[in-house]
């Protein structure tokens, strides 16, 4: 199950060179893409579409021990890391470069939202970080000295604001918490593992209310229950990695309800959207056009529905949009592991 990504491929050395590839020839064109971001619709399709094979064929080369297929990856995540890209571009912008552009849904939906480049190369290093820490026993000495400093400072540039930041809800790899857990492994570092749990239970019993809408996520317009969902995704995805830990979310008697409870939310929102949607709007990251409605699971949510089957017994049916665009989705963008491969084993 681990070898297979979500559409049934199996790993692949040309998928995965050609992704490094794309990632180290157009990195110019990804990050102009991103800074002609609007608020509704990031430019970042070209660069999420590097990190999904390479992520998936990270684990998949690790559970069936391919070691060609490991260093395939690891040369390629060295050559880009030898050269400096996404990092010293002369378009590329921090987090707080680009906020003083002004901020993304300031004058609307349409509003250009240059956010969005920091935010999508942040995804870009937690990916490459976590499958480093995948294939942490392929890496030599050598591998190191040049990708672990380049990563790291990726790592501080674009990670670290926005685990230092007060976020809005719960998004990408929760809020970046597995981002810092995969650093912990590559650098064996259980005392920020520890930082990091405890540091993730006290973001998820803030965001998480007790009656399962997830602030601000469940509260945005009319992306609301789409937003719910995908902060619900990696929220559980998490839980799962916590487990492996030694820490478990799940029974916890504080936040192992909030979680069953944003489970049922999500029964909810799918049998009834109105019922989901009483509760208004927080916030000014929302959109109130009914043109801009979502009334289903996201499509990158590909573990919340083994996760609930699996955890609660509870089965999500999502709708004929999720089944069309989720089966586009070979892999996980935002959760940094595939439930499946999960479960496969237990």
């Amino acid at each position: 199950m681990c070898t297979r990504d979500e559409q049934g491929r199996p790993r692949s050395v040309t998928a995965a060179k050609s992704a490094l590839d794309r990632l180290y020839t157009n990195h110019a064109r990804y990050i102009g893409e991103l800074r002609r971001s609007t608020s509704l619709t990031p430019g970042g399709d070209g660069l999420q579409q590097t990190w999904k094979p390479i992520l998936f064929n990270s684990y998949a080369a690790a559970a069936a021990g391919d070691e060609v297929l490991a260093r395939t990856i690891i040369d390629g995540v060295k050559r880009v890391a030898a050269s400096g890209r996404y990092m010293n571009e002369s378009e590329m912008l921090t987090m707080a470069q680009a906020k003083r552009f002004g901020l993304c849904y300031r004058n609307g939906p349409s509003t250009p939202c240059p956010q969005h480049l920091p935010r999508f190369v942040g995804r870009m290093y937690t990916n490459l970080l976590i499958s480093m820490a995948v294939l942490d026993s392929s890496m030599t000495d050598d591998d190191r000295a040049v990708i672990v400093p380049w990563i790291e400072r990726g790592y501080k540039t674009f990670v670290a604001p926005e685990l230092a930041g007060d976020p809005s809800g719960i998004y990408d790899f929760a809020n970046y918490g597995m981002a810092r857990l995969a650093l912990a492994a590559v650098t064996d570092d259980m005392g920020l593992a520890n930082l990091e749990l405890n540091a993730r239970r006290r973001d998820f019993i803030k965001h998480i209310e007790s009656s399962g809408y997830i602030d601000e996520n469940s509260y945005r317009g009319e992306r609301a229950f789409w937003y719910h969902t995908a902060g619900l995704d990696p929220a559980l995805s998490y839980a799962l990695i916590a487990r492996e830990w030694g820490v478990d979310f799940f029974k916890d008697p504080t936040l192992g309800p909030r979680l069953r409870a944003a489970v049922d939310k999500t029964v909810l929102g799918l049998s009834d959207y109105a019922a989901f949607r009483s509760v208004g709007n927080r916030g000014d990251a929302y959109t109130t056009d009914p043109r801009d409605r979502i009334a289903d699971v996201h499509q990158f949510a590909l573990n919340l529905i083994p996760i609930a089957a699996r955890e609660y017994g509870v089965r999500i049916t999502p709708g004929a949009r999720y089944r069309n665009l989720s089966r586009l989705e070979a892999y996980t963008q935002t959760s940094g592991f595939s439930a499946r491969c999960y479960y496969s084993g237990r």
